[in-house]
């Protein structure tokens, strides 16, 4: 059986994912060459291409054989929501549906982690799904790698579903549960963090770039 880390994500099927430009929509928010603190960096789908791009990271996950894929960038083990390294980059990323989760501590850990280590005139891209997305069953395919979704509910703003995933002769299943976020309600959550969005870096919003709220005088 292929590993499967905490989260519930099959490791090989990340292994296999590609990027679908969401490294060069970061590279192009940030300086050339900003060094980034990736959390959740899984098998490195994106801490690749970053690499390549010039940019020195470190990759952060909670799950040792993810990490164990990501070659040429720092690695920590460590649970986002806890972590403490006890200094501060120019770049701190968010991407996948961390934004997404469906309660409110989680939520507000993982932007507390962001806050504590980006440097006070530092950029914090985040990734959510975009906010008119309506799940569907249905079956797509994209880098070789065929993707379905079934088992549908929607309840407000909840979803769950499970995707399966096929590559190379192989499959792969994960559950997953997520909250469609507005846009008031992610500022929200980005002021209880002491951050602040300060623009959209794509057309349908599902990237954005915060930056820590100044300090008053």
């Amino acid at each position: 059986m292929s590993d499967i880390a905490p989260d519930g994500s099959p490791v090989e099927m990340y292994t296999r994912m590609p990027t679908f430009g969401e490294p060069e929509i970061v590279h192009a928010a940030i300086p050339p060459g900003a060094e980034i603190l990736e959390l959740g960096s899984g098998a490195g789908r994106m801490t690749h291409r970053l690499l390549e791009l010039g940019h020195p990271v470190t990759a952060v996950d909670n799950s040792p054989e993810m990490l164990a894929h990501v070659h040429g960038a720092e690695t920590v083990l460590a649970d986002i929501e806890t972590l403490e390294l006890g200094r501060r980059f120019p770049v701190v990323l968010l991407a996948s549906n961390f934004l997404n989760a469906p309660d409110d501590r989680e939520l507000d850990a993982v932007l507390a982690a962001c806050a504590r280590h980006v440097a006070a005139a530092g950029q914090v891209p985040l990734e959510r799904m975009p906010p008119e997305w309506e799940p569907r069953r249905g079956t797509s395919e994209t880098g070789g790698v065929r993707i379905s979704m079934s088992d549908v509910v929607r309840d407000g703003d909840l979803v769950s579903a499970v995707m399966q995933y096929e590559a190379g002769g192989e499959q792969w299943r994960h559950a997953f549960t997520a909250r469609l976020i507005s846009d008031r309600d992610v500022d929200a959550a980005l002021e209880r963090a002491g951050l602040q969005r300060v623009r959209w870096l794509d057309e349908r919003r599902a990237w954005l770039e915060a930056r820590p709220v100044p300090p008053t005088s």
